[in-house]
């Protein structure tokens, strides 16, 4: 995130949009499809927290809260003169007013990681991945990850979780046999 150019509203476009598939584990359609009305920054004004209505997979809806660096990145982008401003305009439109496509999204990441000399393959999916991960590590429960990656069992999200060596070896440490 820190090598992406966010000097023109594209670029921070961009850069929100990564920033989001990055933070909140979505799926490349559900960030394409986000409307401005889908986010609500006055959920918990006091503390700066904002819910963000996702439109899933197979018709399924759920919220996320966007906090922290995020939420005061994604209510930034909103000030802009060039962010939309009706509640049923993409979030991140083109500079034609429809939403971003795939393609485009797919074509940011790459940039973004090229960028910063990341020699690893790096998608929007692996950033989904990532998130599942990196919220396995952050000791946040696997039904709390479903939850928030908009699966429907378990199975699914096992999938998504990829445990490093260091907590394979934290874990077996932990097991002791008696008598052995």
């Amino acid at each position: 995130l820190a090598a992406m150019d966010r000097s023109t509203w594209i670029g921070e476009r961009n850069y929100v949009m990564v920033s989001i598939l990055w933070a909140l584990g979505l799926r490349i359609n559900e960030l394409v499809t986000l409307k401005l009305g889908d986010f609500e920054p006055f959920h918990d004004p006091g503390h700066h927290i904002g819910l963000l209505r996702v439109h899933g997979k197979g018709n399924k809806d759920r919220a996320l809260f966007v906090v922290d660096r995020l939420y005061r990145v994604l209510t930034a982008y909103l000030c802009h003169p060039q962010s939309p401003k009706e509640k049923k305009e993409p979030l991140f439109p083109t500079d034609k007013k429809r939403a971003v496509s795939k393609d485009r999204v797919q074509w940011a990441v790459r940039q973004a990681v090229d960028r910063a000399g990341i020699k690893v393959r790096v998608t929007p999916h692996i950033l989904r991945h990532s998130f599942a991960t990196q919220m396995y590590e952050q000791r946040i429960p696997v039904h709390d990850i479903r939850a928030m990656l908009g699966h429907r069992n378990l199975d699914e999200t096992s999938i998504y979780v990829h445990i490093s060596p260091t907590l394979q070896k934290q874990a077996l440490n932990k097991i002791t046999i008696h008598g052995r």
